[in-house]
């Protein structure tokens, strides 16, 4: 009795003798896996990355698999289902509430069939009551004006690989933009009055428009070295130039009254490059040569002399 004991123990340790020089075989053979990656993220996390690895395999050879440029180069970007990333529409023109809207928070579930706003209920949802048109502009430079008599409960928003794309039974399928970045809304009311003709910043937005450098500076990094390297750092505007917008296009001076009632008058010299565009919620006049507490802002009326 005692020997057939003795005998599974015998068994037994050479099991475990066996696994341990399988193991050690293999540790050696192979890169050994960091073990802070067990305490980092989790046998549940690396099972997750193991099953997208054999997805990246099955496009990918080995010399390049699952190395960082794989995702950040050949794709352009990881994506992980928890991960918020956030893709946005820039949401503008004679709306109450200027902004960027997150796409993945208009429309949630966007891997789901049927997934959709339509673009009453997006108006709706940003303050926005009666209009004259809305305008979907793409990443490649498209652009698709509809009037508010052409969109009802069939004109939607929906997902799309790249962003989301605009879709009705209204109207042609060519203006069914997909990529969408932008969206003006031009209102029914004419707020901004220029040399004598009301209009609205959603009116100007869909004229023409220049780009202007703002709040440029030139920024600097020193290694243990004391070399110096430098870069420009700045922001961008888009609005309608002013010049264009005036009766005399060299005016000597012009005088700006906001919606309080005061009013500014700046020289010609210090509007050059000016353009009326959406600051925040507010239109302002953006004198891309002096700070923002110089630009005038809350605009109804624009005069020159």
């Amino acid at each position: 009795m005692e020997e057939k004991k003795n005998r599974h123990w015998i068994f037994w340790l050479i099991g475990v003798l066996l696994l341990t020089a399988v193991l050690v075989l293999i540790i050696l053979a192979t890169k050994p896996m960091p073990v802070a990656l067990l305490s980092e993220y989790g046998l549940g996390t690396l099972w997750e990355e193991g099953l997208q690895m054999n997805e990246c395999a099955e496009c990918h050879t080995t010399e390049e698999f699952h190395s960082c440029d794989t995702c950040h180069d050949d794709h352009g970007s990881v994506e992980f289902a928890d991960v918020p990333f956030s893709e946005v529409v820039d949401f503008t023109g004679d709306v109450p509430d200027p902004s960027y809207l997150k796409i993945n928070a208009v429309i949630p579930d966007r891997d789901n069939v049927g997934t959709h706003i339509t673009v009453l209920k997006l108006l709706a949802d940003q303050g926005v009551e009666d209009f004259e048109s809305i305008t979907f502009i793409t990443n490649d430079g498209g652009s698709a004006t509809v009037e508010a008599q052409y969109i009802d409960e069939t004109a939607m928003l929906v997902p799309y690989v790249d962003g989301i794309r605009f879709a009705s039974e209204q109207v042609h399928a060519s203006s069914w933009l997909k990529g969408i970045v932008k969206i003006i809304v031009v209102g029914t009311e004419r707020p901004l009055t220029i040399d004598g003709e009301t209009t609205s910043i959603g009116r100007l937005l869909l004229g023409d428009t220049m780009r202007v450098t703002i709040e440029g500076t030139d920024v600097m990094l020193a290694d243990d070295n004391g070399n110096v390297s430098h870069a420009f750092v700045a922001n961008w505007v888009q609005g309608a130039p002013l010049f264009s917008l005036l009766h005399n296009s060299h005016p000597e001076e012009v005088t700006i009254t906001d919606a309080s009632g005061q009013t500014i008058t700046l020289s010609g010299e210090e509007i050059a490059n000016a353009v009326i565009a959406m600051i925040y919620d507010k239109v302002t006049l953006v004198l891309p040569d002096r700070g923002r507490s110089a630009w005038p802002v809350d605009i109804i009326e624009i005069e020159s002399h």
